[in-house]
């Protein structure tokens, strides 16, 4: 073979030696970012540290029937197939719901455009009577146009609000006083269950994280 023949053979060498490399480390910056961009799984200790109570097991929900700020009709159908947070408040609320419904809005844009068909925000009034559906319909359109709005009758919302273990008091006849209303988000599964609780204080990205490891593993 001649000196030639041997320089070929080591420049195909090194170019195969070249290729094999990039392509390992394709594979293996590839498999990192597969990784990364994977959820993050919590055990119930952490999902616990991120401000999430949940269920041993997932309650069934009754049917109930609700009206959203559009005037349509809200009941457990709609409730299935996506993750739900559903959020008691009113709109004259001048501290936790504003901020509660703030940091809804900011995790909902967070969210990939495939995890948002997945996730699904409702805010349900305790005020009824202030809270026409023209009030929420511009109430919520201020967070999100996709969030859902919901008000009803009064025992249909204490109905709701009873299987959700939500406690609240509104005004009495009378009374000169705001409804008083707890801060927990309820998480409802896409099969229509309620799975648990967020309780405040709303780290920025804990609810994220925390949905995003319930949504892998259900």
């Amino acid at each position: 073979m001649t000196s030639t023949d041997d320089a070929k053979k080591i420049k195909r060498n090194v170019r195969l030696v070249i290729l094999g490399v990039l392509t390992f480390s394709a594979i293996t910056i590839g498999a990192l970012v597969n990784k990364l961009s994977q959820p993050r799984i919590l055990n119930k200790y952490e999902l616990r540290d991120y401000g999430a109570l949940l269920l041993e097991e997932a309650r069934p929900l009754v049917d109930f029937e609700l009206v959203d700020q559009s005037g349509g009709v809200f009941n457990r159908r709609r409730l299935m197939g996506k993750w739900t947070v559903v959020f008691f408040g009113f709109t004259h609320c001048g501290d936790i719901c504003p901020t509660t419904m703030a940091e809804l809005a900011k995790t909902y844009a967070e969210l990939k455009p495939v995890e948002q068909q997945d996730f699904n925000v409702v805010f349900v009034t305790v005020d009824p009577d202030r809270d026409t559906l023209p009030v929420l319909k511009e109430y919520i359109a201020k967070y999100h146009q996709d969030f859902v709005a919901l008000s009803g009758e009064a025992s249909a919302l204490i109905n709701f609000a009873s299987q959700v273990n939500v406690a609240y008091r509104p005004p009495l006849p009378g009374e000169q006083a705001e409804p008083q209303h707890g801060g927990n988000l309820v998480l409802v599964n896409p099969d229509g269950e309620l799975q648990g609780f967020f309780r405040p204080p709303f780290a920025h990205g804990s609810l994220r994280v925390v949905w995003r490891s319930l949504r892998a593993t259900f």
